[in-house]
């Protein structure tokens, strides 16, 4: 009986070694990324369950904060194309002056909807009064965009994105790099949203490690397939 000789030809291994090695990195990859994400649920869930403490130079994202200061109305921003319950609006970040000092931190106070038509903006206007604010920070990332033009020229402004670092260019004050996502207890409240710390779910990335996997899986069983069957011709 004639045994069969593995020899899959040298084109073919370099394929195969090459697609491998991406596709058991990209699952390894995934597996990482989940567990990082779990990590950050973790502290984020954690965070939302401690007294808030006073607002300092050490606080951190998706810290419990709390800060006094005064409105300032006259910069605001809306953060347009925020989704809630199927119905398009705004999130309304408005610039607090913190108590002695001449920091200010945007807050999110809330979600608005949308008017029916775009040009006609909400009406956010507040008085500019001392509050103590309560809330979690938040630094957003820039996201996805479709232009440059992030911010329109007048205000109160619309923006494209929640990311802080686009928004501090509108400002010629000294802004904190955080959002202060408010808690819905003041009186300017608006409609809260529930806080995500990941739009991607740690489950999700495992889903993805496992189509990965399964991918290297079946282009090592192909490999093999074809090393014998290439000897059979």
């Amino acid at each position: 009986m004639k045994s069969k000789k593995f020899n899959p030809g040298k084109s073919i291994t370099i394929f195969f070694v090459f697609f491998a090695a991406v596709f058991f990195a990209l699952g390894l990859w995934q597996i990482e990324r989940g567990q990082a994400k779990s990590k950050i649920i973790a502290q984020f869930n954690s965070n939302l369950k401690e007294e808030p403490s006073y607002l300092s130079q050490t606080s951190m994202k998706w810290d419990r904060v709390f800060v006094d200061g005064s409105w300032h109305s006259a910069e605001q921003v809306l953060i347009d194309n925020v989704i809630n319950n199927g119905i398009a609006g705004y999130k309304v970040l408005t610039p607090l002056k913190i108590s002695d000092t001449d920091k200010f931190i945007l807050v999110d106070r809330g979600w608005m909807p949308q008017k029916e038509f775009r040009n006609d903006l909400p009406n956010i206007d507040i008085q500019d009064s001392s509050v103590r604010v309560r809330g979690i920070l938040e630094d957003p990332e820039l996201g996805f965009v479709l232009s440059d033009n992030l911010l329109t020229e007048a205000w109160p402004k619309v923006s494209q994105t929640k990311n802080i670092d686009v928004i501090r260019k509108a400002y010629d004050k000294d802004l904190l790099p955080f959002i202060l996502v408010a808690e819905p207890v003041l009186r300017e409240s608006l409609e809260h949203i529930r806080i995500v710390p990941s739009t991607m779910m740690p489950v999700k990335h495992y889903g993805y490690s496992a189509q990965w996997f399964t991918m290297w899986l079946a282009i090592c069983l192909m490999y093999i397939w074809i090393g014998f069957k290439k000897n059979e011709e």
